[in-house]
This record gives structure tokens, sequence and C-alpha cells, in this order.
């Protein structure tokens, strides 16, 4: 924020007076003198983050430059967090890539095989058992039919010699259980061959069918690759944690005061902090005054405020350097008059209402300080 700031008083009506006895006692010679007070650009620096100041790397009287650093502050958080947003955004980033790249050729080859063991499952369930097969059953019926009617037979011829008593009780129970167990096998055989000869269920159809279809989908999707959408997602996922790093860099830049690029040559005239001070956000820490940017401020008559016309040049000198003359010109000119009085109405009284007019000085030698009383010298027209 800057501000402009006048060091040192003046008494108004002083001025007024003096400016008019020094017109008229030098009107002789075709100039005006008037007095007028130093004035420079007052420049108050501060961060907008605020905190603990850790360095104070000026002193007060010093002169610095465009960039110069004065004051640093703590900001250990905002580092740990630019070190967690870095880890994010490599992960941010490694998920943009493998989204971009889609599947590996090792994913697209597993899903295909998936695909194609899917299809013949459904494609053997749609058909049914093989001719070969179903031969091999029967087979196994007419197989297990005639183990039965063996066991039927032996069970038969064991069956009446038991009730004779010609046989033991073993025999005739181990006959008993070879009749049962070759039916067993008869009705499984059997049940096994209907079931072949039906074919597969609908049920069971429609299942495979739909894992087929299921696998061959998601085979797509790996061949295709990634969708857009994604691709787009995952990209501003990146972008919106390179912002915020870019947000954290700058808040750790504001930790760090310094003269701003536009100032040029300044001094420092207070520093407001010390070491392991806490300062609030938006506070001025140090207070410079820009060096080159001085001026005079002087008080002109209405009566000759003709003569000062914008860009007019002049001479000014001052007390603490005595024969030295600096070149200035009229950079500004108020278009209100001041200290107006009362009631105006002859041309003596004319002379004491005023206008302020600001002198801009060429200062190649250093000479002049805030608040340093000044003539100026306007050759009149």
């Amino acid at each position: 924020m800057k501000r402009i700031v006048v060091i040192g008083l003046t008494i108004v009506s002083v001025i007024c007076a003096a400016g008019g006895a020094w017109y008229f006692l030098s009107n002789e010679n075709r100039t005006l003198k008037l007095f007028g007070i130093v004035e420079i650009q007052e420049v108050r620096l501060g961060s907008k983050l605020g905190g603990r100041v850790c360095e104070i790397l000026v002193q007060e009287g010093a002169s610095v430059s465009a960039g110069e650093r004065l004051v640093v502050f703590e900001v250990p958080e905002l580092r740990n967090q630019r070190v967690q947003m870095q880890a994010k955004l490599l992960a941010a980033e490694a998920e943009w890539l493998r989204i971009l790249a889609g599947a590996r050729q090792e994913e697209k080859d597993a899903a295909i095989a998936t695909a194609a063991a899917a299809k013949a499952r459904w494609e053997r369930v749609k058909f049914g058992w093989r001719k070969e097969e179903i031969a091999q059953i029967e087979y196994d019926h007419k197989s297990a039919e005639a183990d039965h009617n063996q066991a039927l037979k032996e069970w038969e011829r064991v069956a009446p010699l038991y009730r004779m008593k010609s046989v033991s009780p073993t025999e005739y129970e181990s006959a008993l259980a070879f009749r049962d167990r070759a039916k067993g096998r008869v009705d499984s055989a059997r049940a096994k061959l209907d079931m072949v000869r039906q074919g597969s269920r609908e049920e069971d159809k429609s299942e495979a069918e739909a894992e087929w279809n299921r696998v061959k989908a998601k085979e797509t999707e790996l061949l295709n690759g990634s969708r857009w959408e994604d691709i787009q997602l995952a990209q501003a996922r990146v972008d919106e944690i390179h912002a915020k790093i870019a947000e954290i860099d700058i808040n750790i830049k504001e930790a760090t005061v310094v003269v701003p690029t536009n100032l040029g040559k300044a001094v420092v005239e207070v520093v407001a902090v010390r070491p392991g001070d806490l300062v609030a956000p938006n506070q001025p820490v140090v207070r410079v005054l820009q060096a080159d940017d001085l001026w005079v401020k002087i008080f002109v008559p209405e009566t000759v405020y003709g003569q000062l016309m914008l860009n007019k040049k002049v001479m000014v000198t001052i007390d603490s350097h005595p024969g030295t003359v600096l070149e200035g010109e009229v950079q500004q000119r108020a278009n209100i008059s001041e200290f107006t009085s009362r009631n105006v109405q002859s041309i003596d009284e004319r002379r004491h209402q005023v206008f302020a007019v600001k002198i801009r000085v060429t200062d190649r030698k250093g000479v002049l300080n805030a608040g340093m009383a000044a003539e100026v010298t306007v050759p009149l027209d």
C-alpha cells in the first residue's frame, strides 16, 4: 500500500503570506519565489500470509533495491503440504498414464483366452453331449444291466439253498448285497443315459450364454482402450494438484517480504518487527521510502496561478546545500483552491487564495530528503 507522507508541518497562513510577499519582491526580476516542503513516496510492505518472523535481513536506514529480501516468516506447514501434494501428484500422474495407455497386452491376451473358453463352454452346453459320449454311456448302461442280471441269477440260486440251510447266512447276504449294488448301478446308468439323451437344461444354456456375453464384453472393453471421459477425469485430477502446488508455492513466496520490482531505489525507514514476533496477515512490517520519487509541494497565489502550467521548468534550492540549484518541472496542479477568505473581492485579497502545486525535482546528487524546506523559483512569462 502506498501513501504520500509529508514530513514536517507547514503553517498555511505563513505560506500564503510568504508566497505573496516573494511574488511582489521579485516581480522586478520577472521571477516568482515560493517556499515548499520536500515530500517523498512511502511504501508499506508486508505479507498476505503472516506468521512467525524467522529472519530480519535489513536494517533501518539501509538502501535497498527491487527484489531484495527484507523479512522472512516461518512456514513449515506449507512446506510439508507441498511434499504431500507432490506425492499425490505422482500418484495422479501414474493413474493418468495408466488410463491413457489402457490395458497391457498380457491383460488383453488373458481376456481373449477367457472369452474363447466361455464361448466353448456355451457351445458345449448348447449342443449337449456328443454321440461318442452318449454311446459310451449306453455301453455303461448295458454293462450295468449285465452285471445286474448276473447278480440276480446268483441270488436266485443262493436263496433256495439258504432256505434249505445248505449255504451259510454269509453267502446269502453277500449274494443279496451284490444284487442290490448291481441294481443301483443299473438305475444310475439309466438315469445318466436319459439325461444325456435329453441334452442340457435350458437354465444351463442361458447361464453359459450369459457368461460368454459378459466375458466377451470385458474383452471388447480391454481391446478398445480407456474411455475419453476417464482420460479427461484423470487429466483434470493432475491439473488440479498442479494448481494446488502452485497455490502453495505462491504462499511460500509470500512468506518472504521483498522490495517490489517496480519500486526502484528505496531506503528502509522503519522495521516494525523482530525475530519471533507473530504477525497477522496483510499487516505491514517494513516501511520504505522511494528515494527516486521526491517532489516539492508549494502553494501558489491565485493571481499568478496561470504562470505555473504543467511541465513548466522551475529551479529549486535548499538550505542544506547553498549554491546547489536543482531542476524541476510542474507535474500536478490542484483544481480546487485552499484557504479561501470569507469574502474575496479585491485583487489584494485574491493573493491569499492559493492552489497546491506539485513540483517534480531531478535530484541527481541525492541532496534532497523528505521534510526539507525548499525554495522554488518560477520564471514569469
